[in-house]
């Protein structure tokens, strides 16, 4: 596997959703005819594997492969819909704090949130926004809203409160 293909590859892992093509040209400075020969040689070199990759005429992303979505359907059964109390914490920061970065999430919490940020953006609970040349923010999606009954963030309980709160703000202050 060529290095290109090994960044592509890290990219679209990394970004957990569609790239196109021409965001991986700017960012590997590359032609796009290079990106798209770089992803055939990807999507050869991923058969059999748990991860396939799925492109489009403009688009490429990384997903799991048919081979072992039964297993993982079952996976996701056992382990239930329910969100540990370190997710429902970081939803919670989110929902009254965000939009809000990795960092300033990490912050409030005291502790590293990588983990609990990519299972919600899994489970389709948050969404990423990124921004030129800053730090991605995260923010609840449409679906947690509507998996909690509302159609805004300001229904949550104590909202106003929460949300303008100066303890907090202070916290993520004091760590910059």
């Amino acid at each position: 596997m060529t290095s290109l293909t090994q960044h592509i590859e890290a990219l679209l892992f990394t970004a957990g959703e569609a790239v196109t093509f021409s965001d991986l040209s700017q960012l590997l400075n590359v032609p796009e005819e290079q990106i798209k020969k770089a992803l055939e040689e990807l999507s050869a070199e991923l058969q059999h594997h748990g991860l396939a990759l799925v492109t489009t005429n403009t688009h490429a992303q990384l997903v799991t492969s048919q081979e072992v979505a039964e297993f993982l359907a079952q996976f996701a059964e056992e382990g239930g819909n329910e969100l540990s109390k370190a997710a429902m914490e970081t939803l919670s920061v989110i929902a009254y704090k965000g939009p809000i970065s990795r960092y300033d999430i990490d912050s409030i919490r005291g502790v590293d949130s990588r983990r609990m940020i990519r299972q919600l953006l899994l489970r389709g609970l948050l969404r990423q926004i990124r921004t030129s040349g800053k730090a991605s923010l995260y923010d609840i999606s449409e679906d947690a809203l509507m998996h909690l009954g509302i159609t805004k963030k300001e229904e949550l309980p104590e909202f106003e409160n929460l949300s303008r709160s100066e303890d907090i703000d202070r916290l993520v202050t004091q760590e910059k």
